[in-house]
């Protein structure tokens, strides 16, 4: 009998573990499908900012990005801006901590191309899809466009699932 009911207390542990296990995954797929839904609205409110016409009318930067550009995003935050190497092709950005001291972190790469969701509209892009950035910074495309000499505006996107980004802010640079 005292082996009869071990078994059955081993099979509701393992019953109750199995339910608990598809509880748990039934609750991080609802978490991904809330986030990806948030992502997509936020894409769509975008559209309809009114930086997006000031991006659709700008141009492509020429002369490249060349050494330090300061940043904003409209609130206060610890990046300072980034650093470009027009030769090279390639940048970091700049932070700086709680004490005002700078340090460089993330690098990326850049290329010109075609907006993610801007076909119409030539872009500097800004890929952080560069070994030793950790791989939610991987995700980040920046697209800049110039808007006056020396001033840019940025579209950040997050390519989360391949073939469908997702913008989630605007961005600007100045010499």
């Amino acid at each position: 009998m005292y082996n009869d009911m071990n078994i059955i207390l081993k099979i509701l542990y393992i019953f109750f573990f199995i339910i608990l296990a598809v509880a748990l995954f039934k609750f991080f797929l609802a978490l991904l499908l809330i986030g990806l839904i948030l992502l997509w609205l936020r894409t769509l409110q975008m559209k309809m900012e009114p930086n997006q016409k000031d991006f659709l009318q700008g141009g492509l930067p020429n002369p490249k990005p060349d050494g330090l550009y300061h940043g904003s995003i409209g609130f206060d935050v610890s990046w300072v801006g980034k650093k470009f190497d027009s030769e090279s092709s390639t940048g970091i950005n700049i932070f700086k901590d709680k004490k005002g001291i700078q340090f460089e972190k993330y690098p990326f790469i850049t290329s010109v191309g075609r907006g993610l969701f801007d076909e119409n509209v030539f872009v500097l892009k800004i890929d952080y899809n560069v070994k030793g950035n950790p791989f939610w910074i991987r995700w980040i495309l920046d697209e800049i466009v110039q808007v006056a000499p020396g001033e840019y505006l940025g579209k950040m996107q997050l390519r989360i699932i391949p073939g469908l980004p997702f913008s989630v802010l605007y961005f600007e640079i100045k010499k």
